[in-house]
């Protein structure tokens, strides 16, 4: 089995409800979802989602890099995924959203070819669902007290508090309440997106419970690693490496800095190949992992998502695939929450039939 072609389409995703963050507000979203096609007719799907502000590539830079890409993909065994992996990323070390499309494409088409669901070919299952870890922050802590009732009624357990964008006061109580919420029975964490220089996050992080917060995410920018170090040195809660762990050397590179974990994701990483590589690293070193989409995927991304989080040994800082508050999703069938949790899916490949009758209404 060969691949005999591959396609690219890109697409815009929209949101229901604006997502507010400390960088700006997220509305929609450039996405571009990749076909693969063998010669015997198996398809595979792939998907890499926009995200200027952590990658440095729009949809535009995606789409010239798979096309770049492309004659390295055409005439490939889909079987020999690590083969084809290593060939992408020596090729275009830089192009990892890119490589990860094509990378869930390929584990999409070597689940379908042998029958099973992709989260086999990486190992077998740990877990058959995930709690999902759901996003709430808006900088009204009135908005966000109401959220998260709202949720928490839903079945949540995982609340993950977007923070930067309020006053002090406000960002902690809020995280304070969301704590108390949840009790005993579930995480709270915090993401602030490098919206803040060192002495203010040295002051937020004084004053939370470190006993009641799992971890707080990328508190200073990327560009000042050392000013992380220092802060994850005697900060009370755990801090989460994102921004900051933008490729597998600099995940291993967090490795006994004091840094409580990082943040995996798909479109830095180089796909589900890349995921579990960096997942790997963070087993055999101590470093949590946050599994996380971004903002707005279609069911393509949130399947791998959940396949890779079935697989790894754990994923003490939750997991986000990122496709429940689009408008239209890309799935015959969407990958969904039940009370507050995904369950994983069992069909082969990713598990997900693609609706290409969406596609060609969501072409950009």
């Amino acid at each position: 089995m060969r691949i005999e072609r591959i396609e690219i389409h890109p697409i815009t995703m929209r949101l229901r409800t604006p997502i507010p963050m400390s960088n700006g507000v997220i509305e929609s979203t450039g996405n571009v979802l990749v076909k693969l096609v063998t010669d015997d007719g198996l398809t595979g799907w792939g998907e890499g989602v926009e995200a200027p502000a952590l990658t440095r590539q729009d949809q535009a830079a995606i789409v010239a890099d798979l096309e770049a890409l492309a004659p390295l993909v055409i005439g490939a065994d889909p079987m020999r995924r690590t083969d084809l992996w290593i060939r992408l990323i020596g090729s275009m070390p830089e192009a990892g959203t890119a490589i990860g499309a094509i990378d869930i494409a390929v584990h999409d088409l070597a689940g379908k070819a042998l029958g099973v669901p992709a989260h086999q070919l990486l190992g077998g299952s740990v877990r058959q669902e995930v709690p999902a870890l759901t996003l709430v922050g808006s900088g009204d802590p009135s908005e966000d007290a109401d959220k998260l009732a709202a949720r928490h009624d839903q079945g949540y357990r995982w609340f993950k508090m977007k923070l930067g964008m309020a006053d002090r006061e406000s960002e902690l109580a809020t995280l304070g309440k969301a704590s108390e919420m949840v009790g005993d029975d579930g995480v709270v964490c915090g993401d602030v997106n490098e919206a803040w220089d060192e002495e203010t996050a040295r002051h937020f992080l004084q004053r939370v419970d470190g006993e009641r917060i799992r971890f707080i995410e990328q508190p200073v920018p990327r560009s000042n690693r050392d000013a992380l170090l220092r802060l994850a040195a005697d900060s009370p809660v755990a801090l989460c490496a994102d921004e900051s762990a933008g490729s597998l050397a600099a995940v291993a590179g967090f490795a006994g800095s004091g840094v409580g974990g990082v943040s995996l994701k798909l479109i830095k990483h180089g796909g589900m190949t890349g995921v579990m590589r960096g997942a790997a690293i963070c087993a055999v070193t101590g470093l949590g992992i946050n599994l996380a989409g971004k903002v707005i995927e279609s069911s393509v991304s949130a399947a791998a998502n959940l396949h890779c989080a079935a697989a790894m040994d754990r994923v003490d800082y939750g997991c986000s695939p990122a496709n429940q508050g689009v408008v239209q999703d890309i799935a015959e069938s969407p990958i969904t929450v039940t009370r507050g949790t995904f369950e994983v899916p069992t069909g082969p490949g990713l598990g997900v039939e693609v609706d290409e009758d969406m596609i060609r209404s969501l072409l950009t």
